[in-house]
């Protein structure tokens, strides 16, 4: 970029470059830095504005923040400007006939709310005065835009009452493929949406919504036999609800991904589902299901074209035999420690069970390329069964317990948890240039057995995957310790060109490994 705009100094050249050019270097720049560039000259300002407008956000301001514009406390200035701001935008978009040059160009909004979770309704703005701000509206305001977007196709919604006048707004919206709401609330339509992506998120530790279970009437409308193609249902309220409806629609003749939570009393109605889902290419279980098999014997035919599968092992011997499954992700949340649970990092974890889930994979009609296993505990027999079970993987992954498998009688699980993440942490930030010393339940001592030949992995493995189990951001090592390692792993396993362990991820070209921090936001 930088020799780029060294050649380009001179106006005349400025002007030589086709725009699709132009956009394409733009692509590369944040949001701040794109709206500068927009900000230098009218050329740019055309080059960047599909960019700017491609992807919007809407913050709706809630009774909290919207009472305060009118009645401040604590002088909160710089709240009270931005809702300001962004209800002064939203009547824009509304008023200005210049507004629609750029709804066209919107493809993907995601609207959200802050404040407190209950909107702020007509009557009561009416109370507030309104001379000294000119516009002040609920929520329902962004939907009445949304059909004037005629290329939207993405639409994000989280913490929203979805009730009959939205509605209306979202089936009109002419080119909409993909609806993702989280934490909404729905109520009933009664006309069909033509849904390529549904995603439908209710966390567990949230009250049930106040509202009634789905109709087969907004089930029908949503879920599209012809045209939806990927499906999310992570309701732990309502899951229930969705599957029942669903089986009762009929052939979903294009669904090739599923993600799916199954409450105990329904693995039954998953897997006549599943029958009538003969292209589904993709399953996942959730974590929230429940660990049970179907009560009845499933036939052969069931799913046919499954090539990945991310859930219990327990399903394995259901899912896997005379399907050409190659990627698989196994959920080992099982203990042979009765007192151990899924928060629980103690108990002894029967090495046995690992290696008969590795054992079921092997059913399958293709050899497995991608694994990943979590929670693991590394061990050199837990890793030699992964070698001599599959050695054909071409890409692994394992979350690992971070803590050593003891099996030790705790009382308090919690502060003992704590004193063994401090004591993780203790050990990975020693400066010791022998990392054989590590244990295995860290990173840092996972990677230095492997170099030093302790620790098999396959033959023709691509890329390693390293994470802490149940860490939303890993952060792992010193890189220039790190690098010392890498020709040694190299030598030893000549197709492996990544290796990634949370926000550090090591590439290799030809001989030459390079290092790369990731975003600390990732999973």
């Amino acid at each position: 970029m930088g020799q780029l705009f060294a050649i380009l100094q001179g106006p005349k050249n400025t002007w030589s470059l086709p725009p699709e050019l132009w956009q394409h270097c733009w692509s590369f720049l944040a949001v701040d830095d794109l709206l500068a560039v927009s900000s230098t000259c009218l050329s740019f300002r055309f080059t960047c504005k599909d960019l700017l407008f491609k992807n919007i956000t809407t913050t709706i301001p809630y009774k909290r923040t919207i009472r305060h514009i009118f009645q401040p406390r604590n002088e909160d200035v710089t709240r009270i400007a931005r809702a300001r701001r962004l209800l002064l935008r939203l009547h824009a978009l509304q008023s200005d006939s210049d507004a629609r040059e750029v709804l066209g160009l919107v493809e993907t909004w995601s609207i959200r709310t802050f404040g407190s979770p209950a909107p702020l309704e007509e009557t009561e703005i009416m109370q507030y005065d309104k001379a000294g701000f000119p516009f002040v509206q609920p929520s329902i305001s962004i939907f009445l835009i949304l059909p004037s977007c005629r290329n939207l196709r993405v639409l994000n919604i989280s913490d929203i009452h979805i009730e009959e006048e939205r509605w209306s707004a979202l089936v009109k919206i002419p080119q909409l493929e993909c609806l993702n709401m989280e934490r909404c609330n729905l109520s009933s339509t009664a006309k069909a949406m033509k849904l390529k992506v549904v995603l439908i998120t209710y966390e567990a530790h949230r009250d049930p919504p106040p509202v009634p279970p789905p109709t087969r009437q907004l089930i029908s409308s949503l879920f599209n036999l012809r045209h939806l193609e990927r499906l999310t249902l992570l309701d732990l309220t309502f899951s229930n609800s969705f599957l029942l409806g669903l089986v009762r629609l009929g052939q979903f003749e294009n669904l090739k991904h599923l993600s799916v939570v199954v409450p105990e009393t329904h693995m039954d109605t998953l897997f006549t589902f599943l029958s009538k889902t003969p292209s589904l290419a993709s399953l996942t279980i959730s974590n929230f299901s429940t660990m049970a098999k179907p009560s009845k014997p499933v036939i052969q035919s069931v799913v046919p074209n499954l090539v990945a599968y991310d859930g219990f092992p327990t399903l394995i011997p259901i899912l896997l035999p005379g399907r050409p499954v190659n990627v698989i992700c196994l959920r080992m949340n099982h203990r042979t420690d009765p007192r151990a649970s899924l928060g629980n990092p103690f108990g002894v974890y029967d090495n046995n069970v690992v290696c008969k889930a590795l054992n079921d994979c092997s059913a399958s009609t293709r050899m497995v390329h991608d694994l990943m296993l979590s929670p693991f505990h590394p061990t050199p027999d837990s890793m030699q069964d992964i070698v001599r079970i599959h050695p054909d993987l071409r890409h692994l992954q394992l979350d690992i317990l971070r803590t050593p498998n003891i099996n030790m009688g705790v009382d308090e699980e919690g502060p003992m948890s704590l004193i063994m993440d401090m004591l993780a942490n203790v050990v990975e930030a020693q400066d010791s240039d022998n990392f054989s010393h590590y244990p295995l339940f860290l990173i840092s001592g996972f990677l230095n057995w492997i170099a030093n030949g302790h620790l098999p992995l396959p033959a023709n493995l691509e890329t390693l995957h390293l994470h802490y189990y149940q860490k939303s951001v890993t952060v792992c090592g010193d890189a220039t310790k790190q690098r010392l390692l890498m020709p040694k792993i190299s030598a030893a396993y000549p197709a492996l060109h990544e290796i990634e362990m949370g926000t550090t991820r090591w590439w290799r070209e030809g001989d030459c490994w390079s290092h790369e921090v990731l975003a600390r936001t990732q999973l």
